[in-house]
């Protein structure tokens, strides 16, 4: 997560869809049959984006739908050979297609959507699989963006007293994803994300616009079925408050445990920071399992010697 903090910042644009847009993609909407075909994907992902909604194939951008109502396809740099654009009456066909272009560019050009490809795992574990339902965050933005900054993952724990029920408060959590050890390395360590999550939670009334603005999307996604489980909790679609603290923390993904890039970046890292540890193997997030630099330390020694 890098952060730009301005002097002069224009006004944040929301991310969720408004009322006419959001019909478009609900049952006998112009593009239910997208909604459709990504819900029945699990290596497709459904992300707004205000004035148009993207759809993810293993992180890479498969199509977008503008709030004009015009299909865009794949990025020219996927393919040499000219890429036909998706139409409504070919879409399943396009998507089909499109999905073999990126694996081709993955395996045999440039792999470059690693850390974007957690992250979508990350979306699917906690919002569609089986084991949705029990976990404790709900993923409501991928690459999400202000022009204060940007955040790999946006996720809501649902709060509860007690692993048996949970409280009508939600937390906004924003989560830094990092996959090996070659991503501690430049002008985006550790310690310059804990740095501007520091800068930019001290604004509260925009980190309060944003946390509505990600709940409105919830509700959303949820309504377009891209949420299991979350409708007994929006009880008599109530909608759940909003814990005004935002939380932050670190999801290190493959982390090699012999690398002592880890121990030396974190140095300077304040004990209060916060990482998610594996839920024996997987990518079901629990509050339990976050722990900060302090715990870590104590539970691994031997990574931050």
């Amino acid at each position: 997560m890098t952060f730009v903090i301005m002097k002069h910042i224009k006004k944040y644009s929301k991310r969720h869809l408004d009322d006419s847009f959001f019909e478009l993609f609900k049952p006998e909407g112009k593009f239910h049959e997208i909604t459709t075909i990504v819900k029945e994907d699990p290596y497709l992902n459904f992300e707004m984006r205000g004035n148009s909604v993207e759809i993810y194939y293993r992180g890479g951008k498969l199509l977008s739908i503008s709030n004009l109502e015009e299909i865009c396809g794949l990025d020219p740099k996927y393919s040499p050979l000219p890429i036909p654009q998706p139409e409504l009456r070919n879409v399943q066909d396009y998507i089909n297609n499109a999905k073999h272009i990126i694996d081709k560019y993955e395996s045999t050009v440039k792999n470059h959507l690693g850390e974007k490809e957690i992250q979508q795992r990350v979306v699917y574990e906690n919002n569609l699989s089986v084991n949705a339902q029990d976990t404790d965050y709900f993923i409501v933005d991928t690459e999400w963006a202000n022009p204060r900054g940007r955040a790999d993952i946006m996720a809501f724990r649902w709060l509860r007293p007690s692993p048996l029920r949970r409280t009508n408060e939600v937390q906004l959590t924003m989560i830094e994803v990092k996959q090996g050890t070659k991503s501690f390395k430049g002008n985006a360590g550790l310690q310059k994300h804990i740095t501007d999550f520091e800068l930019l939670s001290k604004d509260s009334k925009e980190m309060q616009e944003v946390a509505e603005d990600m709940l409105e999307i919830l509700i959303q996604k949820n309504e377009l079925g891209f949420i299991k489980g979350l409708d007994k909790y929006l009880k008599d679609k109530k909608k759940p408050s909003i814990n005004p603290i935002v939380d932050f923390v670190f999801l290190l993904a493959n982390y090699h445990p012999y690398s002592k890039i880890l121990a030396q970046t974190a140095m300077t890292l304040p004990p209060s920071s916060k990482f998610y540890i594996s839920s024996f193997t997987g990518y079901g997030l629990y509050h339990d399992f976050v722990k900060t630099k302090a715990e870590m330390v104590s539970m691994f020694p031997e990574l931050f010697r």
